[in-house]
């Protein structure tokens, strides 16, 4: 239990992850962030999608460990971090991470952020430039700006933790459709039920990223990280990954094959080796 630790790393091995790690608790203006960490050498933090948590890089994670120090955390009001008094905005999710950052002592780092995640890695690039080294934006593509009409449109979309529990559980097989959907086509159901699962847990929390996202439009004129861009190719929620290459000037794109939206459960091998071919 972690319970009690607060301030305090633990050594640990995480369930679905082979090799020791240290998990810990930060303190932030947002309250407690735990992440976990692995490895040694350049700081390599990941951001998860909204709706996930740290859990979506524990395949990958070690598989970098010989090189790099692998930071993941689980954003506020996901996880096992605390939830806030408020819905928060990108930026306050970004100065979390700061806070994360300074509590380590970390001054720099490496930073790759997954859907939801790579807003905040792009607000940390744009507010916090001094702190990012080399970026990977993963299934980041966006409209590029939102009209008011959309916007609203969006945050009246019920996601799948709207459903309604019942009796007959009907509200998991819907759920489980939606996942399998962002699934790839090979993708086995042992391995969807892990992001599957996390949206359950979830479920029980006040809020999560997917609407600040939905509200952020950074101009990314100013964005001037090195930045590799990820689309998996079967990833219904990517959006407009070409497009975005466009507005960053300079940034690098690759289509990751037989990959949904789950891709660093799906491939973590392939992942680790487009990880270090950018970074290295």
């Amino acid at each position: 239990c972690l319970n009690g630790l607060f301030g305090l790393g633990v050594n640990a091995t995480m369930p679905g992850m082979a090799g020791d790690i240290q998990r810990s608790y930060a303190n932030t203006e947002f309250g407690r962030v735990h992440y976990w960490e692995i490895g040694q050498g350049s700081v390599l933090f990941m951001f998860h999608q909204s709706g996930q948590t740290s859990t979506e890089f524990l395949a990958v994670a070690p598989l970098l460990a010989d090189t790099y120090k692998v930071v993941a955390i689980d954003l506020p009001n996901h996880g096992q971090s605390d939830t806030s008094d408020h819905e928060l905005t990108i930026d306050e999710y970004a100065d979390a991470v700061i806070d994360v950052m300074d509590s380590m002592g970390i001054n720099q780092a490496h930073m790759l952020g997954q859907h939801g995640g790579a807003a905040v890695v792009i607000n940390l690039g744009l507010r916090y430039s001094e702190r990012v080294e080399k970026v990977i934006l993963s299934g980041a593509g966006r409209d590029e700006e939102i009209t008011e009409e959309k916007l609203e449109e969006l945050l009246n979309t019920p996601m799948t933790r709207d459903l309604p529990i019942d009796l007959e559980g009907e509200f998991l097989q819907k759920t489980w459709s939606v996942y399998r959907k962002m699934s790839a086509s090979n993708t086995p159901p042992e391995v969807t039920f892990q992001p599957f699962l996390s949206s359950l847990s979830l479920r029980q929390r006040r809020y999560d990223l997917h609407y600040a996202v939905y509200r952020y439009s950074p101009n990314l004129n100013e964005f001037n990280k090195e930045t590799l861009l990820l689309e998996a190719e079967e990833d219904i929620y990517a959006g407009d990954v070409k497009g975005l290459q466009q507005r960053i000037k300079g940034s690098i794109y690759k289509t990751v094959p037989n990959c949904g939206s789950w891709q660093f459960f799906e491939q973590p091998e392939l992942h680790a080796q487009i990880i270090r071919e950018f970074l290295d």
